[in-house]
């Protein structure tokens, strides 16, 4: 008889932590009436949705942009070094 192949151990889905700004935090809890559930599903649904709506093209600009402000960010310490 032939053995069935293995299944993958380990949880189904990836833990992502995800820091927000305090006053989105506190808009989206307000949503969620305080529920960790309530608002676990709210920021899934929300990114969910954002990806089905996006292009490729269109999130790869997101992280140019962390870059470009990661240099300027780097620029400007630089400038307050040298001052």
């Amino acid at each position: 008889m032939a053995r069935k192949g293995r299944r993958r151990g380990g949880p189904r889905y990836k833990r992502v932590s995800l820091s927000l700004p305090k006053r989105l935090y506190l808009v989206l809890s307000g949503i969620a009436m305080g529920d960790d559930k309530k608002l676990n599903r709210l920021i899934k649904g929300i990114l969910e949705d954002k990806l089905q709506e996006s292009t490729v093209a269109e999130l790869e600009m997101y992280l140019k942009k962390v870059e470009e402000e990661e240099k300027e960010e780097k620029e400007e310490e630089t400038a307050e070094a040298k001052a």
